[in-house]
């Protein structure tokens, strides 16, 4: 099927048709409900290191996935990666374009704020066309950016989209470091991330949500950690990633958020989690599924 999209967008783009992007029915949320590496078959572990290449640009608190992902590897190699720091590698492992073609410590105006920091972006994807994912992490600006400039973000990523038709962009919430007003205004913030998603059918990796519930290995039970803010129940990193071994938070932490990239990605790849799941194909595929209930989520061609 993807093979025959991709044909679509050739015999388009001969015609002078404006080409088609794959966009999903219903938003994909990756949240801490999706990071038991275990549920996914090895198949489509295999599956997401022959079909994805991801560009991801971040700062200090983005290294708690990428961390997590090598020590995943550490582990168990079945889950091996390589990640070029300002390059794409060539492996047979889950490959990863670290940072900007300048830079690996990517603020806001290096990604999608600015013009200067769109058209970095912009370059990495058109000098590496095998590159079909990008994504951004936030430090703490969440913390304090107005709901406006929040806005911006996502005017921006949609461009992104737009000038893009044929790469995925994850969109992520801040992490939930903060507490007081500062964290209220980034769980506000957050909210209208999870709400732009849900609502425009986008990916989400929802990084904060990931910060604020810890499985108990002895219960075998997700505990939630929140705080009041003005009669206002606000979720916050959970006590038990409170460290900084990597990223300013826990190995534990990390680990976690790297069990969550590769259910993002073997969701993309088109695993369904549940008692049945398909072979995987050759080639990004047209079908994935979310990991919760936030609705199903089939990619298909539609008009920019």
């Amino acid at each position: 099927m993807y093979r025959k999209v991709v044909l679509i967008a050739c015999l388009g783009l001969i015609m002078g048709i404006s080409p088609l992007r794959l966009q999903p029915i219903q938003a994909i949320i990756v949240d801490h409900t999706c990071s038991d590496i275990s549920q996914i078959p090895n198949p489509w572990i295999q599956t997401v290191k022959d079909t994805w290449k991801w560009h991801y640009a971040h700062t200090s608190h983005g290294e708690q996935l990428t961390t997590g992902l090598e020590r995943l590897e550490s582990s168990n190699s079945m889950y091996n990666v390589e990640i070029g720091y300002s390059y794409l590698p060539e492996s047979p492992a889950f490959c990863i374009f670290d940072g900007q073609e300048n830079d690996t410590y990517i603020t806001p105006d290096l990604y999608w704020e600015t013009p200067e920091g769109r058209q970095n972006t912009q370059d990495v994807l058109d000098h590496n066309p095998s590159i079909n994912c990008s994504g951004w992490a936030w430090c703490c600006q969440l913390d304090y950016y107005s709901q406006t400039e929040v806005q911006n973000y996502l005017t921006q990523m949609s461009a992104l989209e737009d000038a893009n038709p044929g790469v995925i962009f994850i969109y992520m919430t801040g992490n939930a470091q903060s507490s007081g007003e500062d964290g209220y205004n980034r769980w506000q913030n957050n909210e209208l991330i999870r709400q732009h998603c849900r609502t425009n059918n986008k990916v989400l990796f929802d990084f904060a949500d990931l910060d604020a519930w810890w499985k108990n290995p002895g219960t075998n039970q997700w505990e939630f950690s929140s705080y009041d803010f003005n009669g206002q129940d606000i979720p916050v990193e959970h006590p038990q990633y409170s460290g900084d071994e990597a990223g300013h938070t826990t190995y534990e932490s990390c680990e976690q958020k790297g069990c969550a990239v590769w259910w993002l990605f073997a969701l993309l790849a088109g695993w369904q989690p549940g008692p049945t799941t398909p072979t995987p194909t050759p080639g990004p595929t047209m079908t994935p599924q979310p990991c919760t209930d936030t609705g199903v989520a089939i990619w298909m061609p539609s008009e920019m």
